[in-house]
C-alpha cells in the first residue's frame, strides 16, 4: 500500500468520524454551532426580545448547554404566542438516550409512538405532545405549544427541524 492510499484511507475514516459522530472527531462535530432556520412548519421563528424572554427560550438554552457539558444547544419558538399552532424546538449537539429520556418524563406506553424515525409522546396530563428526532450528532425535541395537537401534526416539523439543523 502506498502511502498515498494510506492517507486517504485516513482522511476518508476521520471525515466519516466528524459526520457521524464516531471516535476522537465527535467532538469536533459537538462543538459545531446550530443554526435555525428562520421559518419551521411554515411558521416564521419568534425573534421579538420581549416574547423570547416570556417564553424563557434563551434562559433554557442556557441551562441546556451547562448541563449537556458545554455543548451546543438552541431553543427556538415557531408561530405567534397568540396564534393556534405554535411550536418550541430544542436542538442539542450530540447523542440523547432518547427512549431513556422518554421514560423519565413519566410518559405511559400508550403514549409513546414510533413515527418514522423520531419518537414521539401524545399529550397527557402536564405533558405537551412532542417528537424527538436524534443521530450521533444532534437531537431534537419538538413540542407543540397548543393543545389538542396530535403527534402526527409534531413528527414532521421534528423531521424538519433536525434536518434544517445538522
Amino acid at each position: 500500500m502506498t502511502v498515498v492510499a494510506a492517507l486517504v484511507i485516513l482522511l476518508a475514516l476521520a471525515l466519516l468520524g466528524y459526520i457521524w459522530g464516531l471516535g476522537p472527531l465527535n467532538r469536533l462535530n459537538t462543538e459545531r454551532g446550530i443554526t435555525p432556520p428562520a421559518k419551521l412548519a411554515g411558521l416564521d421563528r419568534i425573534t421579538d426580545a420581549n416574547i423570547r424572554n416570556q417564553l424563557q427560550l434563551d434562559q433554557t438554552r442556557q441551562a441546556l448547554s451547562r448541563i449537556n457539558n458545554g455543548k451546543q444547544a438552541t431553543v427556538e419558538a415557531y408561530g405567534t404566542i397568540d396564534g393556534n399552532r405554535m411550536f418550541v424546538i430544542i436542538a442539542l449537539r450530540g447523542k440523547v438516550d432518547i427512549d431513556k429520556t422518554v421514560a423519565d418524563s413519566g410518559a405511559t406506553a400508550d403514549n409513546i409512538k414510533k413515527i418514522g424515525s423520531s419518537t414521539c409522546v401524545e399529550s397527557s396530563g402536564n405533558l405537551p405532545t412532542q417528537c424527538y428526532r436524534g443521530s450521533n450528532t444532534l437531537t431534537v425535541i419538538a413540542q407543540s405549544a397548543n393543545e389538542g395537537v396530535n403527534v402526527d401534526q409534531v413528527e414532521p416539523v421534528a423531521e424538519e427541524a433536525f434536518k434544517a439543523m445538522r
